[in-house]
């Protein structure tokens, strides 16, 4: 299996409590083909309702990954700047990412692009939701002189953040 070169093994929040790992088969995951340490959604009845978390561990012998699913979790992730998409599934709305913004696992963009997050709560055309990740928050070696990290203009932006994740949210 590859692992990610930008952010492997990079966990930000060392406090206790912050581990909640679960086992998920393969088929229940929206990635059937899991990479470790990327984000990952489990397939769930309701749109925009699936627990979200990370990989942590892959075990092929059993096809389950160990996903942690703590609310308040820090990893990095590659985030899409998406806000919207047009009929066909192309992205025709972007906005700046920044401190405190949703973040939402995204299966369009997976399948455009291969990043697994986004900021747009709804799929193509609008149909859809997306569920909710986590929330956007600075890394321990950032400050606020380095948010916004879009322009907001430029399409398909793809930019490493921390993402602090938070479980289900009802809405």
């Amino acid at each position: 299996m590859p692992t990610r070169a930008t952010t492997y093994d990079y966990e930000q929040s060392s406090e206790s409590g912050r581990e909640r790992h679960i086992r998920v088969p393969y088929s229940r995951q929206t990635d059937a083909t899991p990479i470790l340490h990327n984000p990952v959604e489990i397939t769930s009845l309701l749109a925009g309702g699936s627990l979200c978390g990370t990989s942590v561990s892959l075990n092929a012998g059993t096809s389950e990954s160990i996903v942690n699913v703590a609310v308040g979790a820090i990893y990095r992730h590659g985030v899409r700047n998406c806000t919207g998409y047009a009929g066909g599934g192309a992205e025709n709305a972007w906005a700046v990412i920044n401190v405190g913004d949703p973040v939402y696992y995204d299966p369009l963009q997976l399948a455009l692009s291969g990043d697994y997050l986004s900021i747009s709560p709804f799929g193509a055309g609008g149909a859809g939701a997306n569920s909710r990740f986590g929330i956007v928050v600075m890394g321990q070696d950032e400050t606020a002189d380095d948010f916004p990290k879009t322009d907001g203009l430029t399409p398909g932006t793809s930019v490493v953040l921390a993402v602090m994740q938070t479980g289900i949210i009802e809405s």
